[in-house]
């Protein structure tokens, strides 16, 4: 069973990759995280402009999750269905738990592919920092590691499409991936004054880092939610109750959490506690208040993500098995 999941996730991974609208969506959130700076520049707050640059960067990452697991969600799952190409998979000796468990884990994967390059993207515009004077000079290291590295994934794209005829989307992606990672690497290690530093001088209290691995696990469940109702609503459907899913749970805490404080309804303890709550996954406001995240608040809320994205799946299970797919 481990060998049909494993192919299963392996091929939805490829077919998530190529599809057009996740490289769509990951260089309009890459675009964004770039000209997040340049709009924090007219905050006119001094010394908060890199705190609206968190605010915007995550916010940016929880939206590409949404869009994007939806998205592919349902072009690997709801699309296959009623094309009922789905039947020579769970003709043979796959079962639909299997079936939906691989999808999950091969978009999940190809998210996280997306997310990590969105992540590099935000890391060096946070190291550029914005410029609220004339006086502020460029981070020439940023601005040139991040240039070559762009440039040679966009050469080597062009040159594997137009010579082995290579999809170019994929192909611009595996190259983009590594190489940002190297240019990444390289601006740890280099001062805007082109000086050797270490590399935990500008993000070694770790706490960005932390903040962008929960907003990864907020993209857990919102792809779970996302892989369990693609298989059984169209993809309008699915983004419509996603959105809802998400919007809920980020109001959870004050339209659920307070009733249920205060000896409300028993039925607002129960809801508060089924519907996930997004504020859990959301780290900006910590990050701009300059409150420490501790690891451990990062691991406990990386656990209920995942236990509630089991859960989740396993109620896409029980909606896949009454599917009619013929």
């Amino acid at each position: 069973m481990t060998g049909k999941l494993l192919a299963i996730a392996r091929n939805t991974f490829v077919e998530t990759v190529r599809q057009p609208i996740f490289g769509i969506l990951m260089w309009l959130c890459a675009g964004l995280l770039t000209l997040s700076p340049a709009l924090a520049g007219f905050s006119l707050a001094s010394d908060h402009d890199v705190k609206i640059v968190f605010d915007v960067g995550l916010a940016t990452l929880l939206l590409y999750g949404l869009l994007a697991s939806v998205f592919s969600a349902t072009s690997v799952i709801t699309r296959e269905i009623e094309a009922h190409t789905v039947l020579t998979v769970v003709s043979k000796p796959v079962g639909r738990p299997t079936f939906l468990v691989g999808k999950y884990l091969g978009v999940t994967g190809a998210l996280l592919v997306g997310y990590y390059f969105l992540c590099l993207v935000l890391f060096m515009t946070v190291r550029h920092g914005t410029m609220e004077t004339a006086a502020d000079h460029f981070d020439v290291p940023v601005l040139l590691f991040s240039g070559l590295a762009l440039l040679i994934s966009l050469a080597a794209a062009v040159f594997a499409n137009f010579i082995y005829g290579w999809h170019f989307s994929s192909t611009l992606t595996a190259w983009v991936v590594p190489s940002g990672s190297l240019a990444m690497l390289l601006v740890l290690f280099i001062s805007p004054e082109w000086k050797a530093q270490s590399p935990a001088t500008d993000f070694g209290n770790l706490q960005l880092l932390y903040g962008v691995a929960m907003c990864f696990c907020g993209v857990l469940i919102l792809t779970a939610f996302a892989v369990a109702l693609a298989a059984r609503f169209s993809q309008v459907v699915t983004l419509i109750l996603c959105a809802g899913v998400y919007v809920v749970g980020l109001l959870s805490d004050y339209y659920l959490g307070r009733p249920a404080s205060e000896d409300a309804a028993l039925i607002y303890d129960v809801l508060y506690r089924a519907v996930p709550n997004f504020q859990f996954f959301w780290a900006g406001d910590a990050l701009t208040a300059d409150q420490i995240i501790p690891a451990a608040h990062v691991a406990q809320v990386a656990g209920y993500a995942v236990l509630y994205a089991l859960g989740v799946l396993g109620l896409g299970v029980a909606l896949f098995q009454t599917r009619e797919v013929s």
